[in-house]
């Protein structure tokens, strides 16, 4: 063996492998280099085109799944109410998404103390004309789960709530909702929207971090967590 390959196979011992993990980290923001070179390619056909001009920041702490439901509902081609603050024009609040059909399902109270569960979320979306289809975190594979949102978050008509346990991504808080907005395939990972944008920028997760994020407990409902598939 030449003492040249000697050298590299004996540098490539002593250099430290977390090297990798440098370059990439768990949770990638926004306007991080690593964000910008993402969103740089994101593909035309994403969902984040038709979300980015609706997106909202949740009016209190605990209204990240009505500021997630506004968002997507105002992306959708359905009829919108009016909000007498923007009168006579139509649009989707976080106050007039609490309808008399909602309120029987969950009122605004109700959400100020505890935030809404997954099945709440998929009832008050209904109720409010749409269609809206719940999956359980557990009952998703990573491969399963990297299909499903190669397919949902391009142009296919439907958008993606996500409740997630943000310990999981290393954040600081418990379970939250947010709109789920892009799949990169060369990194693997998917563009979170947080609601939650005086705390947290949006962020590009892994598939694998996603998976167990959406896969935990919900102690409230005794649930796990996971998606809500929305389409008119």
């Amino acid at each position: 063996m030449s003492t040249w390959i000697k050298s590299l196979l004996l540098l490539a011992i002593l250099l430290p492998a977390p090297l990798l993990a440098a370059e990439a980290p768990p949770v990638i923001y926004w306007d991080a280099p690593a964000g910008k070179a993402l969103r740089a390619r994101m593909p035309a056909d994403a969902d984040y085109w038709q979300l980015a001009p609706v997106f909202v920041t949740q009016q209190t702490q605990s209204y990240c799944a009505v500021a997630s439901a506004v968002t997507v509902l105002n992306a959708l081609p359905i009829k919108k109410p009016v909000d007498p603050v923007y009168t006579p024009y139509a649009y989707f609040t976080q106050r007039n998404f609490f309808t008399p059909a909602v309120s029987s399902i969950i009122d605004a109270q109700t959400v100020l103390k505890q935030g809404m569960t997954r099945e709440e979320m998929v009832a008050t979306l209904r109720a409010q004309g749409v269609h809206a289809e719940s999956i359980a975190g557990d009952t998703l594979d990573e491969a399963a789960l990297r299909t499903l949102l190669q397919k949902a978050l391009g142009d296919d008509g439907r958008f993606v709530l996500a409740n997630y346990l943000r310990q999981s991504l290393g954040q600081v808080g418990g379970g939250h909702w947010s709109v789920l907005a892009a799949y990169d395939a060369q990194s693997d990972r998917v563009l979170i929207l947080d609601v939650a944008k005086y705390k947290y920028p949006p962020s590009w997760v892994s598939i694998a971090m996603l998976h167990q994020a959406i896969a935990t407990l919900d102690t409230t409902s005794g649930k796990p967590r996971g998606l809500v598939l929305v389409s008119p």
